[in-house]
């Protein structure tokens, strides 16, 4: 071992051991016999241990007391982090909160078929040498994420405590906490499992592969001025600090989310460089295997009553095949023998019988009820409207209080009626505990959106400024925006006039501009979706589609007038003779088999990029060429004129995109690394990343590994922006025009 090495991870140690010692003190570390002797402080004791190289082993291995573990192993025992005990409290607080009539879920990754989601999750985010690897769960609201997640952090510490595995999930719920804290989330955490490290050890642990970080509900507080880039940049920080090591698994209910990751987590600062590939796994909601397996554990009537609801012409979408959902419909049907009725929807009829259940047994006082049904209704409508004007899922003691205070004397409530509401607020129907202590959070999302929707009807029904106002709070759940959009349109209202009061509520000048066009254009979906192909010549304008449900839409005849689709799903969607101007899709996704874009107004060039559904999975398309024959396939119009593209060898053409093909999934390209490494390095390859380093598109970064050290290559633009450059007098960065004038001159 060279005296380079034994300096360099010299560096390292002290690093690591700053994030355990004793607060005021620092170890001292000097070398001793080609290895280093390294002292310091934890628990206010005076420790001491050699860490040398083992040659036989490759890796570096610490002596203390007699004893010699590998290095790893030494951060995650007791003198330091003790996982051991951490494992210990993971599933003691999981434990309790399990259910024997759990059933697996399923997922899949893109293309491929579906399989046991622990299992895929927990293979997808073995860490590689390479990069940090980051597993982005996505799913429906509802679908299991988390409940699969939470299983899946108990099994993995129950094997660590047998010996069987040497690392730990660390699973934070982001829910009522804003990510750009995040590290205030791992302290709470790390706080109520009494662990023996504070937040700043978490980084170090998963980037020595001893923890693998879980963040879930990665979606749900995103929202309001500049909190899009707070909250990715808060896991661009921490994914900073694990330098290219390690795993994270991020969860979030929508792709879209996984493509926002991949567009905004591209920068280095002087914790490290960002050096990640990303893995998308989607979760799949139950279908018959697992509804049949969940129904075993209740009566053959409470069974026969549920497979025929969910398998009834009129059931609600699938809200049967969504485990929570699922087990509230069956736990009422046996406890209350709840008559749940076809034709109404489901989740309506949930609501209507947990408030009727919770009014008329358990908030009961000395002289009779406390609250009607209707007024409890008000009560979580209220509770529903705070958080959202607080920009959060929770709501603490003292917040409650003033709002259940204000609420009592509104309909004049008896003293024990209001200590009641406040005491035992987190076991009432349909909330439960915060993740912080003494908060109260909705049982779920889906309870969120149902009751936030009709304050965001009513602002609707006021016009645009009460609108504008609703909207800027934050990201508006789907469930909530279709709620409230069908509030409005049964009240009497056309789909244009709220259509109108949306294009009103953007206002380009305002600084909430962005995540008031992203909230209006998920409601501005949900009236397409009802009045789509209903009312004729319907205008849209000003919107933005984003994380909304634009799948499955059918319109006919409307009028779109600067739109912008960013990343949205149009799988199964029918634009039929439709008209569009100042309209920009970035990166949808289509269908070529149910994907239909009649449009006028539209051309190839107001596409950036183009994800395309198959049966292998959503394939990414960059090519101008390629772009139009997909689009003309989806109805676009034979009439489109041909793009203008760069004089450029289609060899060299293929070689470009497949280069940005991969960098889709990974910010950095190695030029050792597989089948698109060994392209690069072919004459083609060489004078395609020449030209993309001397330009600016790319940055070449030599960097150590586990082996020898390699070359890599960090994209600076976006593989669909890159790839744009290719058709002539095309809106590009300098650079990447830069870049495919380079190709043209050397060709």
């Amino acid at each position: 071992m060279v005296n380079a090495d034994v300096t360099a991870f010299a560096e390292v140690l002290r690093a690591d051991l700053l994030t355990f010692v004793d607060p005021g003190t620092e170890p001292e570390i000097t070398a001793r016999g080609g290895g280093l002797l390294v002292h310091w402080s934890h628990d206010f004791d005076e420790r001491e241990a050699l860490v040398t190289w083992d040659g036989s082993r490759e890796q570096w291995v610490v002596e203390r007391d007699g004893k010699r573990v590998d290095y790893a192993s030494f951060i995650a025992g007791p003198e330091l982090a003790d996982l051991r005990a951490l494992a210990k409290n993971i599933v003691q607080v999981l434990g309790r909160q399990r259910s024997d009539r759990y059933v697996p879920g399923r997922a899949r990754l893109s293309g491929g078929v579906d399989e046991d989601a622990a299992t895929l999750v927990e293979r997808s985010s073995v860490p590689e040498d390479e990069a940090t690897k980051i597993v982005f769960v996505t799913g429906d609201a509802g679908a299991g994420k988390s409940r699969m997640l939470s299983e899946l952090t108990y099994e993995a510490a129950v094997r660590y405590l047998r010996g069987e595995s040497s690392y730990l999930y660390f699973n934070v719920s982001a829910q009522g906490r804003g990510l750009a804290r995040l590290n205030e989330a791992l302290a709470t955490e790390l706080q109520d499992l009494r662990a023996r490290m504070t937040y700043h050890s978490v980084a170090r642990l998963v980037r020595h592969g001893q923890l693998r970080l879980i963040v879930d509900g990665f979606d749900e507080l995103i929202g309001g001025q500049g909190s899009y880039e707070e909250a990715f940049g808060s896991l661009a920080g921490f994914i900073e600090e694990l330098d290219g090591r390690g795993s994270v698994i991020a969860a979030a209910r929508s792709v879209y989310y996984e493509q926002e990751f991949l567009a905004r987590t591209n920068s280095s600062s002087e914790l490290g460089s960002l050096l990640w590939s990303l893995v998308p796994v989607e979760m799949r909601l139950w279908g018959t295997v697992e509804v049949d397996a969940y129904l075993q554990g209740f009566s053959p009537a409470v069974r026969t009553r549920v497979r025929s609801l969910r398998n009834s012409p009129d059931a609600e979408g699938t809200l049967l095949d969504k485990p929570l959902f699922l087990a509230r419909t069956c736990e009422l049907m046996e406890a209350e023998n709840q008559s749940i009725e076809t034709g109404r929807p489901l989740l309506g009829q949930l609501v209507d019988a947990y408030v009727q259940r919770e009014v008329s047994s358990k908030l009961v006082g000395q002289h009779g009820q406390y609250l009607s049904g209707e007024q409890y209704v008000e009560l979580l409508k209220e509770i529903a409207i705070e958080m959202w004007r607080q920009k959060t899922r929770e709501l603490n003691r003292a917040t409650l209080h003033d709002l259940v205070s204000i609420f009592a004397q509104l309909h004049e409530l008896p003293t024990e009626a209001q200590q009641n509401l406040v005491d035992a607020a987190p076991s009432r129907a349909m909330l439960k505990l915060g993740t912080k202590p003494g908060t109260v959070a909705f049982e779920h999302d889906l309870f969120f959106g149902f009751f936030l929707a009709k304050p965001i009807e009513e602002a609707l029904i006021r016009g645009s400024q009460e609108t504008a106002s609703m909207l800027r709070r934050a990201n508006l759940p789907v469930e909530a925006a279709r709620a409230a959009v069908g509030g409005v349109l049964e009240s009497g209202s056309s789909g244009q006039e709220v259509l109108s009061v949306l294009a009103l509520a953007v206002d380009p000048n305002d600084s909430f501009a962005e995540v008031v066009g992203r909230n209006a254009g998920t409601l501005a979906a949900e009236v397409l979706r009802l009045r789509g192909t209903v009312e004729d010549d319907l205008m849209v304008q000003n919107v933005t589609f984003a994380d909304a449900d634009t799948s499955g839409l059918s319109v006919r005849g409307a009028s779109l007038v600067g739109i912008r689709f960013e990343r949205s799903d149009l799988r199964n969607t029918q634009f039929e003779s439709c008209v569009a101007r100042d309209v920009g899709w970035h990166l949808v996704v289509i269908d070529p088999e149910t994907t239909r874009l009649d449009f006028t107004g539209v051309t190839p060039a107001d596409f950036v990029g183009l994800r395309v559904a198959g049966s292998q999975g959503v394939e990414q398309d960059f090519v101008a060429s390629s772009i139009l024959r997909r689009l003309r396939a989806c109805g676009l119009g034979a009439d489109i004129d041909e793009v203008r593209t760069r004089d450029i060898a289609d060899s060299v053409v293929a070689v470009v995109e497949k280069i940005a093909r991969h960098y889709s999934r990974s910010n950095m390209l190695c030029t050792d690394d597989g089948a698109t490494g060994a392209l690069a390095v072919t004459p083609v390859g060489q004078r395609v990343l020449h030209a993309a380093e001397e330009s600016g598109v790319v940055r070449r970064e030599p960097r150590a590994t586990s082996g020898r050290p390699k070359v890599f290559y960090r994209r600076m633009v976006l593989p669909e922006t890159l790839l744009a450059g290719l058709v002539e007098d095309a809106a590009v960065p300098p650079a990447v025009a830069d870049f495919w004038s380079r190709l043209t001159d050397a060709a």
